[in-house]
């Protein structure tokens, strides 16, 4: 959809296909069959294999209505493509939220059962506290937000009876995964971690843990295009009633799987390339912080002479 939206020409517009894998055009549009004409229209739309379809059109000549001033006017306008139903989206807005439920699911239970190296570990720990569904009152930035979750049960784990830290390096380990469990979430809704969780997701193989999606319920919100695409790679042939696919499509997928591509964590590379961007750290000092003068060159002493314990510890 996207592509064709894209790529349309000029007087181009997208249509349906009908039952038999027809363009639907525009009412009282006369299908062009030979070489087209400039004034002819273009019609695209997706076939029964899901490939991109092209064939041309006109429309009849607007009858001139003759004004009181005995001149002819163009009732239709200069618009002649013809008026087309908007496109039903591959997959509907219930059937995203369902996607966010099962890849929030499987993120779960790939987090509390998969192998995950320790720096992966903490590394996706990172990313769960970049996350847009995470608030947190800082001591080091402008408090503009204050954090609802209760995390702090994880961390509990992770003390003695004296209340000094003390843990073993298994303790730690289902600390990390029950936290990432808390902060990482897919769903449509104040919870969606965003992008990050994705990212989390395709490393740690979450796509494995996705559950069959070849239900009545989840089908039901695929277009016909998208329904008859999920036939690919399976015996099901399309019906001439999509009901009958789907319906096909449910009894084959009982005893084996089937994974919508739209469900799948591997983010869009341009969507991940643009969160990228626009959280790369600057490394620009803050101007505010800049002071002038010998005052100024004397605390930047101090904060330097602070600093040197770190440096000692880090070598």
């Amino acid at each position: 959809q996207e592509w064709m939206a894209n790529n349309l020409p000029r007087k181009g517009v997208i249509v349906d296909a009908g039952q038999w894998g027809e363009p639907k055009l525009p009412p009282k549009a006369e299908r062009v069959y030979g070489t087209p004409a400039k004034s002819d229209c273009t019609a695209m739309y997706l076939d029964r294999d899901g490939k991109v379809q092209s064939v041309h059109y006109r429309m009849p000549e607007a009858k001139k209505v003759k004004g009181k001033d005995g001149s002819g006017s163009d009732a239709a306008g200069t618009d002649d493509t013809g008026i087309v139903s908007k496109q039903r989206p591959d997959v509907t807005r219930k059937g995203i939220e369902m996607i966010g439920d099962l890849r929030t699911d499987a993120l779960h239970e790939a987090l509390a059962r998969a192998p995950i190296e320790d720096d992966t570990l903490m590394a996706l720990l990172v990313l769960a506290f970049a996350g847009q569904n995470v608030t947190v009152a800082s001591g080091a930035r402008d408090i503009s937000y204050y954090g609802a979750a209760s995390l702090g049960e994880h961390a509990s784990r992770l003390f003695n009876a004296e209340g000094a830290l003390e843990f073993d390096l298994d303790t730690l380990r289902v600390s990390v995964r029950s936290l990432l469990i808390d902060v990482l979430s897919c769903r449509e809704n104040k919870s969606n971690s965003g992008i990050v969780a994705r990212v989390a997701g395709n490393a740690i193989g979450a796509d494995n843990f996705l559950s069959n999606m070849g239900t009545e319920e989840f089908l039901s919100c695929l277009s016909r295009p998208a329904l008859e695409g999920s036939c690919k790679d399976t015996p099901v042939l399309p019906r001439a009633r999509v009901k009958d696919t789907r319906a096909a499509l449910v009894e084959h997928f009982r005893e084996e799987r089937f994974v919508h591509p739209a469900a799948l964590f591997a983010p869009d590379k341009a969507r991940l390339s643009s969160w990228l961007t626009g959280n790369t750290a600057s490394g620009e000092d803050d101007p505010d912080d800049q002071g002038e003068g010998p005052e100024a060159g004397d605390d930047a002493g101090a904060e330097l002479s602070d600093e040197e314990p770190f440096r000692e510890a880090a070598e």
